[in-house]
């Protein structure tokens, strides 16, 4: 624990400075804004203004979830190409550690997407969307927040191991937007489609974040946001299980820079 703590708060400044250094890594909260207005232009002109919410937040949750998925491909990519994983996985510091911190600057920064299309939507559509419940949204965004971080960190420690790692990365986004109901509700998924979604902590966490802008009273709220916690823990859980795992196998074989 000695050890854990300060290598988090070092990784997160680190990437932080990354951010700095290398702008392109901020590249899918250039593109949300862009996103926002293809959403609420067919939504405006489609007269169905009552789904201004839904296309005002589905860029903003496919920013954060596909930044957490990309940058952590990316960082693993670099740390290997430079040797820098290798000094890495040569300190006492846990790699979970590491690439917890990692991840939550990367959320962290993420969750800017939500301004930029609440932005967008009333700077450029005039449409402000209110939030009517601000305690279930608070909640809830930061339960996503969470399970983005943890979604980040089980993909590093698979990344550790990849050999193709920007291809991985690259399939990867578009299913988790899918199953993670970020512009289209899972309730409406075919039911095979459905019931994998559920066993993905967004669906339930995109579901509660448009419940909290709609006026009508949340249902289930604690249930609900205990599965998105739930599915959180365990994807936490199942990624510092996989880092240690592999961090073992491959110091035993020798194998950090050609995985």
């Amino acid at each position: 624990m000695n050890a854990s703590s300060p290598a988090f708060w070092a990784a997160a400044r680190s990437q932080l400075t990354e951010f700095r250094r290398d702008p392109g890594t901020l590249l899918m909260l250039v593109t949300a804004p862009f996103f926002a207005v293809i959403l609420l232009s067919v939504t405006e002109h489609g007269g169905r203004a009552d789904l201004a919410s839904y296309a005002l937040l589905a860029p903003a949750v496919m920013a954060s979830i596909g930044m957490a998925v990309m940058e952590a491909g990316e960082s693993i990519f670099r740390d290997r190409s430079t040797g820098v994983l290798e000094a890495i996985l040569t300190t006492p510091a846990p790699l979970a550690a590491v690439l917890s911190g990692r991840i939550a600057a990367i959320t962290a920064v993420s969750l800017v997407g939500i301004a930029e299309c609440w932005l967008v939507g009333a700077l450029g559509f005039g449409v402000v969307v209110a939030v009517a419940h601000p305690l279930v949204f608070a909640l809830t965004l930061l339960a996503t927040a969470a399970g983005v971080a943890a979604t980040g960190v089980l993909m590093a420690a698979v990344f550790v191991v990849g050999r193709n790692v920007r291809s991985f990365q690259n399939s990867l986004t578009f299913p988790l937007y899918l199953l993670g109901g970020a512009m289209v509700p899972v309730a409406f998924l075919p039911a095979g489609f459905e019931a994998l979604s559920r066993l993905f902590f967004l669906s339930w966490a995109t579901d509660l974040l448009r419940d909290s802008l709609a006026p009508g009273p949340v249902a289930a709220f604690w249930p609900r946001l205990a599965a998105v916690l739930g599915l959180t823990a365990v994807m936490f859980a199942a990624g510092f299980w996989l880092a240690h795992r592999l961090v073992r196998r491959i110091r035993r074989n020798g194998t950090v820079g050609f995985a």
